[in-house]
């Protein structure tokens, strides 16, 4: 093969290169040009209003958006459907963006019930049965009722006329101990600070017994907690007694 022969090959195989790269940057400048008209393409909300959940989610796939249910309102429209939008009907919206709905729960006809005293599950189950909700649920320590019992609710029992079908409450993690400061017991005779601890309502942990030259018997040596000390009725005394 001459030397001007393979020279003319070298120029075709360069130029058949060039027009390959060519078309593979057009091509990826066509997709990401359709991606990004796709993306940014704005269509106008359709009116979704009385529409059921179903039907809502199927108009608003066909003009690219998405639905999404923020809440439940009381209303004299059908419970089910569509009573508020956001953004309304007749707005401009990017392609995929959500458009949030607001569902009717149909009339409101029952008041709403007492929880107090309630497990949290028979709380549901009563909601449930009085087309209601349950809402918020918060936690925390309370000074009378029973461990995971409603405590409180809000709206109060027998209120009518709600805009919102839900029922926050509160239920009770456990009561809250009362404190106590431990007194000073050494130097008082076990059987007297015994009685007085039971009576009210401690627990007396571990008694040992210590020969101490000059004790009386049955005499407190030294106690934990110390005198001065926080404690709860859970706490345990522990007492060192003379022999």
């Amino acid at each position: 093969m001459s030397e001007r022969t393979r020279d003319t090959i070298s120029r075709v195989g360069s130029i058949a290169l060039m027009i390959v790269i060519l078309f593979i940057a057009a091509g990826v400048s066509a997709i990401t040009a359709m991606r990004w008209a796709i993306q940014g393409k704005e269509v106008t909300v359709p009116t979704l209003s009385g529409k059921s959940e179903a039907e809502a989610a199927e108009i608003l796939a066909a003009n690219n958006l998405v639905l999404r249910v923020f809440g439940k309102r009381y209303s004299q429209v059908p419970a089910g459907r569509i009573v508020e939008q956001i953004p309304p009907a007749g707005s401009k919206l990017k392609s995929s963006r959500s458009v949030k709905v607001l569902v009717s729960a149909g009339s409101q006809i029952y008041a709403v019930p007492n929880l107090v005293g309630s497990s949290l599950r028979a709380a549901k189950l009563t909601l449930e049965q009085r087309n209601y909700l349950l809402g918020y649920t918060s936690m925390v320590r309370t000074a009378s009722g029973e461990l995971l019992t409603v405590q409180q609710q809000d709206p109060q029992p027998g209120t009518q006329g709600t805009e919102a079908p839900t029922v926050n409450v509160l239920v009770s993690s456990g009561r809250i101990e009362d404190s106590f400061v431990m007194p000073d017991v050494v130097g008082k005779r076990l059987e007297q600070i015994a009685r007085s601890i039971r009576a009210e309502g401690f627990s007396l942990g571990k008694v040992t017994y210590r020969r101490t030259p000059g004790s009386d018997s049955g005499v407190v040596l030294t106690q934990q907690p110390q005198a001065g000390h926080r404690m709860l009725k859970s706490d345990s005394i522990v007492l060192e007694v003379s022999q």
